[in-house]
């Protein structure tokens, strides 16, 4: 009686077993080793299945010893050519650790390449923006004589005085690029109105901005990538493209946020001259990757280039 409920309870866990192991056919992308596995089981179920036979029909013992034997056989070579296959799972595995290390190693990459562009960008507009109004303000400051004409004194302290005003104004403009108090206070498409302001015509471009964001505000995150992103291309466009006209559109659709960039520059061959072009399209891509987010390049010599990148919003 006793080994009657162990072979019903072994007959449980091994339904079980297969079950679980069917279950995670997707999952093994169904795997040969994975297959054969399950299949020895199943047929291990069939197996505990035949061995309750004799109880019920004891005239087929002789056949149904036979049948298990060489169920036994089949079992332990499909279990056996399974697990020298799982092989092949292992080296799957090992290939997805090496496909997200390179993706690690890619990003950071990125992330450094990104930091030292922004230092030195930086640096560049505190070395040619306010630099040369503070070597304007200390030779003043050294014309500045109590023995001197009265009048000289008086027009050196109002150069003095506009020299400080321009370089208040350098210090202001460098940090809203670090970091822009409209995004900040008032959102995205106030702060992209604002650059694209603070532009002006004296880059002999238009730029045309179109958006249905209205006052509406997003995270912090997403507000942050969408404005660089359009920094960027802007910043691109005028350095490279020769162009007379930039549109942007950004819209909200359900949730995501779409944009589509293009200008009518000399256009640029995506697949061989990315690099040269100094687009840092691996920037760009990188801050919309890090934000749940993609971007799609379409550009061809002499056609212009369009940007077409979507962000989804939580």
């Amino acid at each position: 009686m006793l080994s009657t409920i162990v072979v019903y309870v072994s007959l449980v866990f091994q339904v079980l077993a297969a079950g679980i192991a069917i279950s995670l056919f997707k999952r093994t992308k169904f795997n040969v080793s994975w297959i054969l596995i399950s299949s020895g089981f199943i047929l291990m179920v069939a197996s505990i299945i035949l061995e309750l036979f004799p109880t019920i029909y004891p005239e087929w013992e002789d056949e149904l010893a036979i049948v298990q034997k060489w169920l036994t056989f089949i079992i332990s070579l499909v279990l056996l050519v399974g697990v020298f296959y799982i092989r092949k799972i292992f080296q799957f595995m090992k290939r997805l650790d090496e496909i997200r290390r390179e993706t690690e190693n890619k990003v950071l990459s990125a992330v450094i390449r990104t930091e030292e562009k922004e230092r030195q960008r930086f640096a560049k507009e505190l070395h040619d923006g306010l630099g040369p109004l503070l070597s304007v303000v200390k030779m003043l400051l050294s014309g500045l004589d109590a023995k001197a004409d009265p009048e000289v004194n008086e027009k050196i302290k109002q150069n003095l005085k506009q020299a400080v005003d321009e370089a208040i104004v350098s210090v202001r403009d460098i940090s809203a690029n670090i970091s822009p108090h409209i995004l900040n206070n008032f959102g995205l498409k106030d702060a992209v109105e604002a650059f694209i302001k603070r532009l002006g015509s004296a880059e002999g471009i238009e730029i045309r901005f179109t958006t249905n964001l209205g006052g509406r505000r997003f995270t912090y995150n997403v507000e942050v990538i969408l404005y660089r992103v359009m920094c960027e291309l802007i910043n691109n466009t005028l350095k490279h493209a020769v162009a007379h006209n930039i549109r942007i559109d950004l819209q909200l659709r359900e949730q995501t946020i779409y944009l589509d960039y293009s200008d009518d520059g000399i256009g640029f061959d995506v697949s061989r001259e990315a690099t040269e072009y100094g687009m840092g399209l691996d920037n760009i891509l990188y801050r919309l990757k890090s934000g749940n987010g993609d971007i799609e390049i379409i550009s061809e010599r002499g056609k212009g280039m369009q940007a077409k990148a979507s962000i989804k919003i939580q």
